[in-house]
């Protein structure tokens, strides 16, 4: 596996070339979100109508819309609460503190043109203990500020393995969600309804299948560094990638194969590292299947 070290970072992407925001979003993404929209609508206004004719007994969706509807409301505090419940326990990166680390981050950023504020800024970077899971999140850290974390786990690859790529793809991904507004308060809104409604996951699935065609735009080597997630941070680096690949065509992909990818959140492994293996021939703009 080609690995990157932090003296010889990646070619840096022209900025100013780079795809729209559109470009970047899986085709799924804005159907499911007007999916998503319409039936957080059409549950409000029924749970509305439910009041008003009197009813005494709120389902369980009627519930959910009520929530949702509230989520404006109390999104300012949630997201202080959950940002302080994590980062106070985490690490956060600067140039003294895991400086290749920061210099790899912040070069990313210039060139997916986090270069202004607010919005627009380059959201801080912060390392948490991941206790032996292997992965990254974005989030809200105010209502126009998003933050990154990164678990330590997945640093084990770049800090002792070399393995600065597949990080880079990572912290590209992670970028991604946030350049695409994965992170926006409006979106909370539809959770609690299509969350009942078995909708959220294939929400969230064309997100994380948007955010990887960022990483394979700006970091294409690292990510078939993914593998790191199904075969673990020592072994990934032994898997022949071609068997792998050769394997998951043998696999007969049926019914049950497609109901477990309709209930999980990101593609199960087989349809996102096959979006990965086509990017890596093909380039950036693959659209991983959704079931």
């Amino acid at each position: 596996m080609t690995t990157l070290s932090p003296e010889s970072p990646s070619a840096p992407v022209d900025s100013f070339a780079a795809p729209t925001n559109a470009q970047f979003r899986h085709r799924a993404e804005v159907p499911m979100l007007i999916i998503g929209a319409l039936t957080t609508l059409g549950a409000l206004g029924a749970a509305l109508a439910l009041i008003a004719r009197g009813d005494t007994e709120v389902p369980e969706w009627a519930s959910a819309a009520f929530t949702a509807l509230l989520l404006p409301l109390i999104a300012v505090f949630l997201i202080r609460f959950l940002f302080w419940n994590t980062m106070g326990n985490a690490v956060p990166v600067t140039p003294k503190q895991f400086p290749e680390l920061h210099q790899l981050y912040s070069e990313l950023g210039s060139e997916m043109g986090f270069t202004g504020e607010k919005l627009h800024a380059l959201p801080q970077l912060y390392v948490v203990n991941g206790n032996g899971v292997l992965n990254a999140s974005a989030a809200k850290c105010q209502v126009r500020k998003a933050y990154i974390q990164i678990n330590s786990d997945l640093l084990d690859i770049a800090y002792e393995l070399g393995d600065f790529r597949t990080v880079r793809f990572v912290l590209a991904h992670e970028l991604g969600h946030v350049k695409l507004r994965h992170v926006s308060i409006w979106r909370m809104i539809l959770g609690p309804v299509n969350t009942i409604l078995t909708l959220r996951p294939s929400i969230v699935r064309a997100q994380e299948y948007s955010a990887d065609r960022v990483g394979c735009y700006y970091e294409p080597e690292g990510a078939r560094g993914m593998a790191v997630l199904f075969a673990g941070k020592r072994m990934y680096q032994r898997v022949n990638i071609e068997e792998y690949y050769d394997s998951i065509r043998a696999h007969r992909i049926g019914f049950w194969f497609k109901v477990a990818n309709y209930f999980a959140d990101h593609a199960l492994g087989f349809r996102r590292m096959a979006a990965i293996e086509q990017a890596a021939s093909r380039g950036w703009d693959v659209h991983g299947k959704m079931l």
